[in-house]
Formats: C-alpha cells, sequence, structure tokens
C-alpha cells in the first residue's frame, strides 16, 4: 500500500541522503533560544492563520493536481466519523478538492494533525507532510517537484528552505 511506503519515507529519513525541504514564514529560521518566538508565533496564529490556511491549502491542492498523488489522513481519532471512515484511504477517491482543501484549512486553523500526500513522478515517490498550522515539508523530491514545490510555496509569500 502506497500509505506504508510514505511511512518508510519518514522512518528511514536518518538513514538515506533524501532531499528534505520545508516551508518558513519568515526569511531567517528563528533560533530556539529567541525569547521573541513564542509571542511572535501567538500573534501569527491570532491575526494571520486564516490567510495562511487558504494558501497551504492552495499549495497542497496545486502539487496534487500537478503529480500523480494520493493523500492520506494522520492517523489520529479526529473526534469526527466521517474523517474517521476516511483512515487509510486515499482522499482522492473519496472527497472533492473543496472539501479536502476546508480540511487543509481547519487543520492550519487547529493546529490539528494533518496528512500525508504522495507525488509519484516517474519512479520516484516523495513525501509532502502537512502537520497543521503552517508545518509543511517536503521529502524525497525530484528536481522537477522539488523546482514546482519551490514556485507554489513562494508565490505564496512563503520561503522554501532545505533542510540538508
Amino acid at each position: 500500500m502506497l500509505e506504508s511506503k510514505l511511512d518508510d519515507i519518514l522512518d528511514q529519513v536518518d538513514e538515506r541522503e533524501y532531499m528534505i525541504a520545508y516551508l518558513d514564514f519568515f526569511p531567517k529560521t528563528f533560533q530556539f533560544d529567541n525569547d521573541k518566538f513564542d509571542e511572535f508565533e501567538t500573534f501569527m496564529q491570532e491575526e494571520y492563520y486564516n490567510d495562511y490556511s487558504k494558501k497551504i491549502s492552495w499549495i497542497i491542492m496545486g502539487l496534487v493536481s500537478y503529480y500523480e498523488s494520493e493523500i492520506y489522513l494522520d492517523e489520529v481519532d479526529y473526534k469526527d466519523e466521517r474523517l474517521n471512515r476516511l483512515l487509510h484511504e486515499n482522499l482522492l477517491d473519496y472527497l472533492e478538492y473543496r472539501e479536502i482543501s476546508k480540511i487543509i484549512k481547519h487543520f492550519c486553523l487547529h493546529e490539528e494533525s494533518g496528512l500525508k500526500i504522495a507525488l509519484i513522478d516517474k519512479d520516484n515517490l516523495a513525501l509532502v507532510l502537512y502537520e497543521g498550522g503552517i508545518r509543511l515539508s517536503f521529502y524525497n523530491l525530484t528536481a522537477s517537484q522539488r523546482e514546482v514545490a519551490e514556485k507554489l510555496v513562494i508565490s505564496q509569500g512563503f520561503y522554501f528552505k532545505e533542510a540538508r
């Protein structure tokens, strides 16, 4: 099953030389010892997450429209019977884009666990991991996938940064 292969990518991150990147909202990554970060993050959540939720949705939906894709929910109890029934199912088989976009926006605004997105490009399987809020990361992208992802991220006013 493709979902288990996505989990394998995460399990092997330290062992393999995957290309890893992430979306950032600030041009320079905050240091962990920055006392102002918590205050700034709270401000961002209160003032900008509604706008960010639309942008994150646009990025994800753009990627799944461009590449052969599958989308899976993280395995948590969503306290929503419909979502819980869709665990381990490709959301693209059951929901329209508008419904998936609403889920993404909800996850952003409520900082809830998110989605595992498979992007298939020829023989390569890449993972886009959405962990709620504005936590969006990319694993094992091909050069073509990286270019498209980076352009989508930048077009929405975010920064695309490589972790290694």
